[in-house]
């Protein structure tokens, strides 16, 4: 029996400008940020990371408020590095995200995809929005190529606290975590079960204090 509960978990994947880096890059959110010489990659990446603690930012000297999605457009603008444009590209999607615009999310994703194929987590972000429209198979193929891809140790070790069942409760996820489940939600919509599964356990495998996945293994009887 599939539950809505099942969507909860997707999350969306900030890029920094040099290292990828998971959600927790930044521990304390800081907000207002001044921004001194227009070091906007940087701001747009910590923006990306903290969407609800900056409202805007304040440009040294001019006072200027503007918005984050606003930095990372200024970012991408003045980026001349195709890795940094691409990471810019992704971050800001993670931002148009929040706000709820889907398709300029999108846009950006499959962006910073263009200028630099193999940053992961612009992969992993995509299949993420696919999930949100049930567009099941797109999302399959997104997250097969970031799990072709892999993340790099160092990287996968930043993780976040996840929704529970209990209040106050929380698991500690790897990224890759999280595309596996995403990707076996994928899977169980279209009836592959088998497919579903071994994506569940392998989530679990990743995540072994994360009990989400075992919740939905114990649905499935495994015959042999």
């Amino acid at each position: 029996m599939k539950t809505a509960f099942r969507i909860r978990v997707l999350r969306f994947s900030s890029a920094a400008v040099a290292v990828l880096a998971s959600a927790t890059a930044y521990a304390q959110p800081i907000s207002p940020i001044t921004i001194i010489d227009g070091g906007y990659s940087e701001y747009c990446s910590l923006a990306a990371h903290n969407p609800e603690h900056l409202p805007n930012v304040l440009i040294t000297g001019t006072r200027l408020p503007l918005s984050p999605i606003r930095v990372c457009t200024l970012a991408i603008e003045a980026g001349t590095e195709r890795v940094n444009r691409a990471a810019n590209h992704n971050n800001r999607g993670v931002l148009h995200f929040e706000t709820g615009n889907l398709d300029a999310a999108l846009a950006d994703f499959e962006e910073a995809i263009r200028r630099d194929e193999r940053l992961v987590f612009a992969h992993i972000n995509r299949g993420n929005i696919f999930i949100r429209r049930e567009q099941w198979e797109q999302a399959i193929s997104a997250f097969d190529r970031a799990i072709e891809l892999g993340i790099d140790p160092e990287a996968d070790r930043l993780v976040e606290v996840a929704e529970s069942d209990e209040p106050g409760e929380g698991a500690a996820i790897p990224e890759m975590a999280r595309v596996h489940f995403n990707r076996g939600i994928a899977h169980e919509y279209l009836e592959q079960l088998r497919e579903a599964y071994l994506d569940y356990r392998r989530a679990s495998e990743l995540a072994p204090d994360w009990d989400v996945p075992r919740q939905e293994m114990d649905r499935f009887e495994v015959v042999r």
